[in-house]
């Protein structure tokens, strides 16, 4: 995929001052409006703090990296963040294309070993690819449902993207991250 065809995903971190969280939220909520409303905005996620500390991060994914950097240097962007000096402490942000985001080390940290990646990649890809299509014919079956075989292939190809990209891949390089990083 080209760098122009890859998504861009960008990662803002927030630490919020304690005694104005119910602001910053309001705050957050106006930009995250804002930004849906700028050019090539695909999805917004939203990981908010646990424990004591006010750590709140936003995950942004814009049809391309230039859109995103498009967002986050914009006036609009400027402005928001202007409005919220009194009770953001820091803002932070790590920019990249979707495929290098997963496995691309931040400024300062060792790059994770291409073979290490494959293994992760094809832990993850084995199962999916084997139990994914036996599940979902059997629920089909069950529920007396035929489908049309390319229609079946197509469904389980996006259910195994969709479980690589937004559930498996994530929590699995979390929690291998030790290995990874060794």
């Amino acid at each position: 995929m080209s760098i122009d065809r890859e998504i861009g995903v960008s990662v803002i971190v927030h630490e919020v001052n304690p005694q104005h969280q119910a602001l910053y939220e309001q705050w957050m909520n106006k930009t995250i409006d804002a930004h849906r409303q700028f050019p090539g905005y695909l999805a917004t996620d939203v990981v908010k703090p646990v424990g004591s500390h006010l750590r709140y991060a936003i995950i942004l994914r814009f049809v391309s990296k230039g859109h995103v950097v498009a967002w986050l240097e914009s006036h609009v962007r400027q402005a928001l963040l202007r409005e919220s000096l009194p009770w953001l402490r820091q803002d932070y942000h790590r920019t990249d294309d979707d495929s290098k985001f997963w496995f691309e080390p931040v400024q300062g940290r060792v790059a994770v070993a291409r073979w290490k990646q494959w293994v992760l990649s094809w832990m993850i890809v084995l199962p999916l690819t084997v139990f994914l299509p036996w599940g979902l014919a059997v629920v089909l079956e069950l529920s007396d449902l035929r489908l049309p075989v390319g229609v079946f292939k197509v469904t389980v190809a996006g259910l195994v993207s969709f479980n690589m990209v937004y559930w498996l891949m994530p929590l699995t390089t979390r929690l291998m991250s030790r290995w990874l990083l060794k």
